[in-house]
């Protein structure tokens, strides 16, 4: 592995990096049911009473890591391909379990959706994703942003970041990276690139699905952190009128995949569920798959209770493997979550769809 070693230029602060003061208030469907000794998920700048050689000290442990940003140059080929997503890293042996069983089945693109390291410095995480590197299309998380500057800076260079909010085409998918802890309100900046991108990748012909990846959730089952209500009041609607897919999220330590579910404007907290079966979805008529794949190795969040719309919810760390088969003018999306302990299957659920001729 090439890397810069105590060579980190802080990036500048603004509207699209969110280092200093760019994050957001956090909007929770229900209260704050985190414990009082937990600060709560809003943005802060690097602590100010922060000793000035502990500062030096991490600018020279956080290296820059090349050779870990995706390419996606001609990359929207017509083939059959699988994917790996899972949040909430940390630096565990459960994590590097997590990280050897992505590798058993050779995903073509890993989505790490936030969280990806507890520490000042990502190094480690970086050094445990070594195997994976030029596959990352990376979502930031809590603590991704909010851990220090050299933190921020370490995941901007790395993955060549301009902005924490992006899209990319593969294998006649289009994904859509969301920064839940930069500003996504109406008129921001962020909510004007999502609608455009979604509006053109409608439109496109050489796109056959829509993932959107987003470290805040949109919906679950009682668990540690409530639902973004704001995130879902705004996005939710705007991801049916563009056929959205599926939705993959993290910040909830456990595993949860919703039913097919449409929008409640009358209560969001209690979407439409349109299919009850256990697989078999069709998204052309049915609603949008929502999961959250916070089992990367972090320890667990316990539930207190299941939602309705809830398909299944697990408390196991592992990873949830997509396999897209394009064919014509049938193609399928196949989730599967795999159990770090035996690689056993924990979870699977199908998204058919016949393909639509677009002007």
């Amino acid at each position: 592995m090439a890397v810069d070693s105590g060579q980190t230029t802080l990036a500048k602060p603004g509207k699209d990096n969110p280092g200093k003061g760019h994050g957001k208030n956090k909007n929770n469907d229900s209260g704050d049911n985190r414990p009082k000794d937990e600060p709560k998920d809003e943005p802060k700048d690097e602590p100010k009473d922060e000793p000035k050689d502990e500062q030096k000290k991490i600018q020279v442990e956080t290296d820059i890591y090349k050779g870990f940003a995706f390419n996606t140059d001609g990359n929207n080929v017509s083939k059959s391909f699988n994917l790996a997503a899972v949040g909430d890293f940390g630096c565990s042996s459960n994590a590097e379990k997590t990280v050897d069983n992505i590798l058993k089945n050779e995903p073509e693109v890993v989505l790490p959706l936030g969280d990806l390291s507890y520490q000042k410095s990502a190094n480690c995480w970086f050094d445990m994703m070594k195997p994976l590197k030029n596959k990352i299309f990376v979502t930031l998380g809590y603590h991704d942003v909010h851990d220090g500057q050299a933190k921020i800076d370490q995941f901007y260079k790395s993955f060549k970041l301009d902005k924490p909010y992006r899209s990319f085409d593969y294998g006649k998918v289009h994904f859509v990276v969301m920064a839940s802890e930069s500003n996504f309100e109406k008129g921001s900046d962020q909510y004007n690139f999502v609608i455009q991108d979604l509006e053109a990748a409608s439109k496109n012909k050489d796109v056959n699905w829509i993932i959107v990846t987003s470290y805040g959730p949109f919906y679950t089952s009682p668990s540690k952190h409530n639902a973004e209500k704001k995130l879902r009041d705004i996005y939710h609607p705007l991801f049916e009128q563009y056929n959205v897919d599926l939705v993959l999220q993290a910040h909830n330590h456990n595993y949860q995949r919703t039913y097919p579910i449409l929008y409640n404007s009358g209560d969001s907290s209690k979407p439409t569920v349109t299919n009850q079966f256990t697989t078999g979805y069709n998204t052309q008529t049915d609603g949008i798959v929502f999961a959250i794949v916070g089992t990367g190795g972090e320890g667990f969040y316990p539930f207190n209770g299941q939602e309705s719309y809830t398909a299944t919810q697990l408390g196991r760390f592992g990873y949830l493997n997509i396999d897209i088969s394009n064919g014509n003018p049938h193609t399928k999306l196949t989730g599967t979550f795999y159990d770090n302990i035996g690689n056993e299957v924990r979870d699977q659920f199908t998204i058919e769809k016949e393909i639509s001729v677009k002007k």
